[in-house]
């Protein structure tokens, strides 16, 4: 019997095993590499986006503001806030006047209302290009630099601090903002400050509203308002009235005689037609005030500009002083700028669309 002997199996070399499991490796590299770069160049078109819409928000927010303060610089104010339409045209530094002749015995129009006013008590306008923007008058807010006479119970009891407490907190701010080292009975200097791990006092007024916090025993009463709000009820300018056409509800309430349900009923029967009359505002609410007193209607001049865009990011508080008188023919002055966080209650409140070319890009026809 003839046995026919089969070949064997030939061997596989063990390079080619290394070769395939290095090729497999590579190809694992390779598809790793490839989804790190995609996922990189993914996020880096997003930020460059992102980035993009930023630039273009702020761009919009700055051309907002720089439009905003031509028409302070070339238009009339009136009672009822700035005009928008060229009916009157105005002289360099004519444009804040409030009275009816000028020092050259030139006729100048009244202030009175004309009914399309940019208002300047906080309401809410659309600018350019998503932007928002309100406007409030250093006028109506309250000055704790200057307006403590008339004013100082009024808002004392709207931080609700009772009197017993006034004396010291006066005295506390007096002594932040002298420029001596001499104790007011109740205040506070430079070494009490540091015994109590807090900033010395400056020895000069505050620059900022928020500064405010920074007086000993003050934190704790403002504690009640975010830097936005409390932005919006004070100001640092000499400020020797309160404008009761732009003032808001809780300013108003340190006029004296007046409370929030009547602060309410001011805001909304000056909406209908501003107060151009004291003996009027006094008459109609059976006030405690007379001619005298420092209560006003008309804008001083400067204030402050919130600008929001609806894209996000925080809220832009601007602080502005028309300069028409300055040398060198400076129309208006930025003292400061405040950044804010955003409160998502901006976004819920409606907006109002001004009806000028000037703001055409918001959507006007």
């Amino acid at each position: 019997m003839n046995m026919t002997r089969s070949n064997p199996m030939p061997m596989r070399r063990p390079e080619q095993g290394f070769v395939l499991v290095a090729v497999l490796v590579a190809l694992v590299v390779l598809t790793l590499l490839a989804t790190a770069i995609a996922t990189t160049s993914a996020q880096a078109l997003r930020e460059a986006s992102q980035n993009s819409d930023a630039f273009e928000a702020e761009v919009a927010m700055a051309s907002t503001r720089d439009t905003l303060l031509f028409m302070f610089s070339t238009q009339r104010q009136t009672y009822g806030g700035l005009t928008i339409d060229r009916q009157v045209v105005w002289a360099a530094g004519q444009a804040t006047a409030t009275r009816s002749v000028d020092d050259g015995g030139v006729d100048l129009p009244p202030p009175l209302p004309v009914g399309n006013e940019i208002r300047l008590d906080g309401t809410v306008y659309r600018g350019l290009n998503d932007v928002r923007f309100s406007l409030q008058d250093d006028a109506g807010k309250f000055s704790p630099n200057w307006t403590f006479g008339f004013y100082r119970k009024g808002f004392f009891d709207l931080l609700e601090i009772p009197p017993a407490k006034w004396p010291e907190l006066e005295a506390t701010r007096l002594d932040y903002q002298d420029p001596d080292d001499l104790f007011r009975l109740g205040g506070a200097e430079a070494s009490d400050y540091l015994k109590k791990q807090l900033p010395p006092p400056s020895n000069r007024p505050l620059v900022t509203p928020l500064e405010t916090r920074r007086i000993m025993g003050w934190s704790e009463p403002l504690r009640k308002y975010d830097d936005g709000v409390l932005s919006s009820l004070l100001t640092t300018t000499i400020n020797a009235e309160i404008n009761i056409n732009t003032a808001p509800p809780e300013v108003l309430q340190t006029v004296p005689g007046v409370g929030r349900d009547m602060a309410d009923r001011m805001v909304a029967m000056r909406n209908t037609m501003p107060f151009m009359l004291i003996w009027q505002f006094r008459d109609t609410f059976k006030l405690p005030i007379d001619e005298l007193d420092p209560v006003g209607t008309m804008a001083n001049g400067k204030g402050t500009l919130q600008l929001w865009h609806n894209a996000g990011g925080p809220i832009r508080s601007v602080h502005w002083t028309l300069t028409p008188d300055d040398e060198g023919g400076r129309p208006w002055r930025l003292d400061y700028t405040l950044v804010l966080p955003r409160d998502p209650a901006f976004d819920q409140t409606p907006a109002r669309t001004i009806p000028s070319p000037l703001f055409a890009g918001a959507g006007t026809p």
